[in-house]
C-alpha cells in the first residue's frame, strides 16, 4: 500500500471494494489520490474515482477486512438496482429460514425410515444406512454397462442451468450407490465452469465416481460408443455390457435443439434412442432429464422391461399412457361414435 500510495495511484478491484459478490452498476477502475479533495463521499465515475486522503483509503480497508453485510449493503444501497435489493432480501431471507427447514427435512427423514421399517422390515439406521454404502464400489459390480455424462456444453447454460444439470447427475449417483449391481457411471469434459460448480461438493473427487477432463470419444473407443438422442433413427433394443451410453449434460429450455445429435453424428459416435414410441405415448416432448435417463437405464440394467422401467420413471405430468391401452380407449370412442352415428340415422 506504501509503495502504491507513493507512485499516488491505486487499483481498487471491484470484488474487494464490495465484499461477497454486491454488484455495482458503476465501474470502479482507476482511483488517483491527488485529485480526491475535489470529490464528495458520494461522487461516482463511470471509469474512475478518484482518492487523495489516507483515512478515506484506511475507511475503504475496514469495510472490505468487516466483511459485514449489513454495512456493506447500505454503502451500496444508493447504487443498487430494485432488482438487485430484491435478490439480496431473498438471499437474507432463505438464510434466516435455513435452520427451520433443517428441522423439517430432519424430521421427514425420520418418518421415512419409520415408514419402512413398518413395511419393509427396515432395521437400519439412517446412519447405519449410509455407512453400509461405502462397501459396495462399482468396480465390484457384475454390471459392466456403462453410463457417461458428457458435460462438454458447460459453457453454454447459465450459473442456475448449469446448478440444475449437475444436480441432476448427482441424483444418478445417489441412485446407482444403491443398486445391487452398479452401472459404471463416468462423467467427461470436466473442466472450467463445469467444474468450478462441482468443486462447490467438497470432496468430489473421492466418490465412486470416474471423472475425466478429456472428451468422450477421446476417454473411450469409439465403436463402444452409443450417444442418447431423441433425434436418433437407431432404436435401443437391449443394452450391452461393452457399450458405453453418452448422456448430455445440457439443460437448455429447448435453446439448443438437436446439438448432441449433431455433435456426435460429426464425430462419427454411433447414436440411439430410448424406445419409447414402442411402448408408451406422451402428450409432451420425449426429451427428458438427465436422471430420468439413467433411471430408465438403470431400471432395465436390473431386470425390468422397458415399458415397466418407462411407466416407473418418467413423470405423470409428461402424460404417459401404455400404447395397448392407448388403442383400447381409441376403439371405444369409435364404437361409440358409430352407435351415435347408427341411432341418428334410425
Amino acid at each position: 500500500l506504501d509503495s502504491l500510495l507513493q507512485e499516488k495511484t491505486i487499483f481498487v478491484p471491484l470484488e474487494e471494494f464490495i465484499p461477497l459478490g454486491y454488484k455495482m452498476t458503476r465501474v470502479v477502475e482507476v482511483v488517483e489520490i491527488e485529485e480526491i479533495k475535489e470529490l464528495s463521499d458520494t461522487r461516482t465515475c463511470d471509469k474512475e474515482v478518484e482518492l487523495e486522503n489516507d483515512t478515506l483509503i484506511n475507511d475503504l480497508t475496514d469495510v472490505i477486512d468487516s466483511n459485514n453485510i449489513p454495512e456493506a449493503a447500505a454503502a451500496t444501497e444508493t447504487v443498487l438496482s430494485k432488482r438487485a435489493r430484491k435478490k439480496l432480501l431473498k438471499r437474507q431471507q432463505w438464510l434466516d429460514t435455513k435452520p427451520e427447514r433443517r428441522a423439517k427435512e430432519k424430521e421427514k427423514r425420520k418418518l421415512k425410515i419409520a415408514a419402512l421399517r413398518i413395511v419393509k422390515d427396515f432395521s437400519e439406521s439412517r446412519i447405519s444406512s449410509r455407512k453400509s454404502l461405502k462397501h459396495t464400489k462399482m468396480s465390484d459390480s457384475s454390471c459392466k454397462i456403462g453410463v457417461v455424462f458428457d458435460m462438454q456444453f458447460g459453457d453454454l447454460m447459465n450459473q442456475r442451468d448449469l446448478g440444475k444439470c449437475l444436480k441432476q447427475i448427482m441424483k444418478c449417483y445417489s441412485f446407482n450407490r444403491r443398486l445391487t449391481n452398479q452401472l459404471q457411471l463416468s462423467m467427461t469434459s470436466l473442466g472450467g465452469s463445469v467444474e468450478s460448480e462441482m468443486s462447490k461438493n467438497d470432496g468430489f473427487r473421492n466418490w465412486d465416481f470416474n471423472f475425466h477432463s478429456d472428451r468422450y470419444d477421446e476417454v473411450f473407443s469409439k465403436e463402444k460408443i452409443v450417444y442418447l438422442s431423441s433425434e436418433s433413427d437407431c432404436v435401443l433394443h437391449q443394452l450391452e455390457d461393452d457399450k458405453v451410453y453418452i448422456i448430455g449434460g445440457l439443460v437448455d429450455h429447448n435453446h439448443h435443439k438437436g446439438l448432441c445429435h449433431e455433435k456426435a453424428t460429426q464425430l462419427g459416435i454411433a447414436t440411439g434412442r430410448l424406445p419409447i414410441d414402442e411402448f408408451v405415448s406422451m402428450k409432451t416432448r420425449k426429451v427428458l432429464a438427465v436422471n430420468h435417463v439413467y433411471e430408465i437405464l438403470a431400471a432395465v440394467s436390473q431386470g425390468k422391461e422397458w415399458k415397466e422401467a418407462f411407466l416407473g420413471v418418467i413423470p405423470e405430468r409428461k402424460g404417459v399412457v401404455p400404447i395397448k391401452e392407448e388403442e383400447e380407449s381409441l376403439e371405444l370412442c369409435d364404437k361409440d361414435d358409430q352407435l351415435i352415428v347408427g341411432s341418428s340415422e334410425a
